[in-house]
């Protein structure tokens, strides 16, 4: 019985304990803004938290009779709940409660601001619905850093009693819920929406200044583009300007979607650190190094991440635990830039460091502020006002020294004009003389070229003009002259096969006196080899063989330099004979053969590198031309091509057509003198501009077979076609006892070659062969002939002669190489076994 009156008296006492301890705040006067936040975390708080899943019935329910029979705990108001209560972490919903007492004066037109909630809320005051926000059904976030004002209906506040006021809380982030940020407060509704105005309009006038500040870095740049400090400081306050913008309160009355207004505040905080840092690596001269390459491109990564999830949840987790983490990167550079500055004794360092210094505590504050660590105003938007003052006393101390600088100017200017006058007499004195004695240099080796660079040709029906027009003009006293790399050379030789008319048309490597030095060494080397060609044993050497001899000492000399120096050549020579041209075309450009009215290119392939380059002799070819008559050939250094068209936005326009030169020698009829003019008309020559132009008229007119020795030589073709060697020897030296002609010599030689009658095919093959230069075949039967009749060394003459005009000629490549090995002479087999290599 005891035991059943002591727990009944329990039961009645519990809960009276229980409602004297419910913390009531008091309000005495309601004509001023009352703040409702929690005073003091050691003390009792007016704040009580709950698990908030309750149906919206039962919140409406709850009121002084109940309340206590809910498990409530005290809160600490604004600020993230799940500090003192990890249990509701995971996104739970929660009940904000708080017993108000008002006082028994009645007021009219009351609000509540209720500070910043994440992130959906419905608020009651004593069970009736006064603001909410958001769509609870809804995951997508709603407006969680938004400040919710609710104006309070005068017919439901009980004056002069307790009221409760319950917030329903719907988190969208796991880590943080309740009022995060801001303040709670009650008080007249003008006072309150003052206040908030003010607040947000405080802030649109900071970012004002700093719009005019980055206004103004932008002017400097467009009127100064190489200081690109200027545009990274200028895009720098338009982003942080934009960022401070979206945090803004104003932002909820454009009714733009929360979601989108988020995705751009995320982008364009990832811009911020990276234009500080190049602001400051361009202001102080830094070079951009690989570590910011590298930073620059992961923030363009996660911008685009960004912009592909769309995901506000993802983006808060990027931003908390990959971006933000990443600027340590940027600050490590920040801060290396300002020590290399310090210590140069850079005071711009000083200043920029103080102003940076501030700023990134405000950052640090306003970072841990955000994640919920405790409650503080965001600073950066004001802070940012100290860097903007550092870079201001920059520029106003380079405006001091400019002035001091045009001070001092004004008041010396006249002994500053008369020092800066002097100073240039004297450089221009000393150019003068430089410039005599390059001048003096350029006259010298332009006296030196002169007598290398002349036409002394001596055979009559081989007509050869030059044209050289060097770019480089020059005057030594009063005498003016040119100098260059271009060159040309004519001159006659007279070998036992006959005489022939040898040129050379030259481009050597460089501008002025390099290429002068070029174009020395060419002539020299060429002349010289011109005078040898006068001893016995160069005469008797065939063309071919002459030609190779001269471009073997032309390379060797001009390799010794190690490519320091090189030149493309045309070099040649002409039978006064046959008219029958030898050449080689070492990267010159393309000779051009005007033949009936029609210009046209000679050759359409390079063969052969420029003279002084290594291993040219592995793709070493003679080529091989047959004039006819009133043929003309021009050859031309590569001035020709080389015209100035025009000016463009980008610069100069260059010619870049290569039939041109064909287009204007069909135009001048390869006339020489007009060509250059037609050329100079096209455009502004750049370069040095050389020509040759040939033209070969034989000496007699071939002499013509008679209708009865025509017929004689069908019958000897018919006869050899049968195979009746001898019937047809017979009929060929008949009509020799009548007519002297090289066909009859040519068919007998192949007749006997195929009797094998070795000596006298020889012997008619030697009279063919100088008529007939172009017919290979014939070279072949006559080394053949003549390793049959036993004397190898001619045979490798003829066999060389046919190798170096055609490689590809197997039989003859076959027959060379067997002589060689034969005669033992493993010199000139190696030498030859090089040309193969390029095959």
């Amino acid at each position: 019985m005891y035991i059943f009156l002591f727990y009944c008296i329990v039961i009645l006492i519990f809960p009276l304990s229980l409602l004297s301890q419910v913390s009531v705040q008091s309000l005495t006067n309601l004509n001023s803004i009352i703040s409702l936040d929690t005073q003091n975390e050691s003390q009792s708080s007016n704040w009580y938290l709950l698990d908030g899943n309750l149906s919206e019935i039962e919140l409406k329910q709850i009121d002084g009779a109940n309340f206590e029979s809910y498990k409530w705990r005290q809160a600490v108001v604004p600020g993230n709940l799940i500090k003192n209560a990890s249990d509701l972490a995971n996104k739970k919903n929660v009940l904000l409660a708080k017993w108000i007492q008002f006082p028994s004066e009645k007021y009219s037109n009351l609000t509540f601001r209720l500070g910043i909630i994440n992130d959906k809320d419905k608020t009651y005051l004593n069970g009736h619905l006064i603001g909410e926000m958001g769509d609870w059904s809804s995951e997508d976030p709603a407006a969680y850093d938004k400040i919710r004002i609710y104006p309070i209906p005068n017919n439901i506040v009980k004056f002069g009693d307790k009221n409760l006021l319950l917030i329903h809380i719907k988190p969208y982030f796991d880590y943080t819920v309740g009022i995060e940020q801001d303040e709670t407060s009650i008080g007249p509704t003008n006072l309150i929406f003052s206040k908030f105005y003010k607040e947000e309009f405080l802030k649109l006038i900071f970012q004002t200044v700093y719009l005019t500040f980055g206004t103004y870095f932008l002017f400097l740049f467009v009127r100064r583009r190489r200081d690109r400090e200027n545009l990274f400081f200028a895009l720098f306050s338009f982003s942080l300007v934009l960022y401070n913008l979206l945090r803004n309160q104003i932002k909820y009355e454009l009714n733009v979607s929360f979601v989108l207004l988020k995705e751009a505040e995320y982008i364009i905080l990832i811009t911020l650190i990276p234009f500080m840092y190049h602001f400051l690596r361009s202001l102080f001269n830094n070079r951009y190094n690989l570590i910011g390459k590298i930073i620059d491109s992961v923030q363009i990564i996660f911008i685009l991440l960004i912009l592909y999830y769309r995901d506000i949840e993802f983006n808060n987790h990027l931003m908390s635990k990959f971006i933000q983490p990443s600027w340590i990167v940027y600050l490590g550079l920040i801060v290396y830039i300002l020590f290399k500055s310090w210590k140069n004794s850079d005071r711009r360092a000083i200043y920029i460091s103080g102003g940076i210094g501030i700023v990134l505590i405000a950052v640090i504050i306003d970072i841990l502020s955000t994640r919920g660590y405790f409650v503080f105003p965001r600073m950066l938007g004001y802070t940012f006002l100290a860097f903007n003052v550092s870079l201001s006393i920059i520029l106003a101390n380079s405006f001091v020294r400019l002035n001091e600088e045009v001070e001092d100017l004004n008041k010396n200017l006249e002994i500053k004009v008369e020092q800066r006058t002097d100073a240039l007499n004297e450089s221009l004195n000393q150019l003068k003389i430089l410039k005599e004695k390059q001048d003096g240099d350029y006259f010298l080796t332009s006296l030196l070229i002169q007598p290398l660079a002349k036409n002394e040709n001596q055979i009559h029906n081989v007509l050869v003009q030059s044209y050289v027009d060097q770019k480089k003009k020059f005057q030594f006293r009063g005498k003016e002259g040119e100098i260059g790399g271009d060159i040309c050379i004519v001159g006659s030789i007279q070998l036992t096969s006959g005489n022939y008319t040898v040129f050379a048309n030259g481009d050597a490597m460089g501008k002025s006196i390099q290429g002068a030095g070029g174009a020395l060494v060419l002539g020299v080397v060429f002349q010289s080899i011109l005078s040898r060609t006068k001893s016995s044993y160069t005469k008797n050497r065939p063309p071919e063989l002459w030609l190779k001899d001269l471009y073997i000492e032309l390379q060797s000399v001009f390799v010794s330099f190690d490519g320091s120096m090189l030149s493309s050549v045309v070099i040649g020579m002409i039978s006064e004979k046959t008219g029958f041209m030898f050449y080689l075309n070492l990267e010159h450009p393309w000779n051009v053969l005007y033949r009936d009215g029609v210009a046209s290119f000679l050759e359409t392939e390079l063969s052969m590198r420029k003279l002084g380059f290594p291993k040219n002799d592995e793709s070493f070819q003679i080529k091989t031309f047959k004039f006819q008559k009133d043929d003309v050939l021009i050859v031309g250094s590569d001035g020709r091509d080389d015209i100035a068209l025009g000016e463009s936005e980008e610069g100069r326009i260059i010619n870049e057509d290569e039939n041109l030169i064909l287009n204007l020698v069909q135009k001048t009829e390869a006339d020489l003198p007009i060509l250059v003019e037609e050329i100079k008309k096209q455009g502004e020559v750049t370069d040095d501009l050389s020509f040759l132009r040939i033209e070969y008229s034989p000496n007699q007119e071939e002499i013509q077979l008679d209708v009865e020795t025509k017929e004689q030589i069908a019958k000897a073709k018919n006869q050899l076609t049968k195979k009746n060697y001898d019937s047809a020897i017979k009929i060929l030296n008949s009509s020799l006892q009548t007519i002297t002609h090289p066909k009859l010599w040519s068919l007998l030689g192949k007749v006997h070659f195929k009797s094998k009658n070795w000596s006298d095919a020889k012997l008619h093959l030697e009279n063919a062969i100088p008529f007939y230069p172009e017919k290979e075949e014939l070279l072949y039967l006559y080394a053949v002939c003549l390793f049959k009749l036993g004397q190898w060394n001619e045979g490798i003459v003829q066999a060389e002669r046919l190798f170096l005009r055609n490689k590809f000629h197997k039989k003859n490549q076959e027959l060379l190489f067997y002589l060689l090995r034969k005669t033992e002479n493993h010199e000139k087999s190696e030498y030859y076994s090089k040309f193969l290599k390029a095959v």
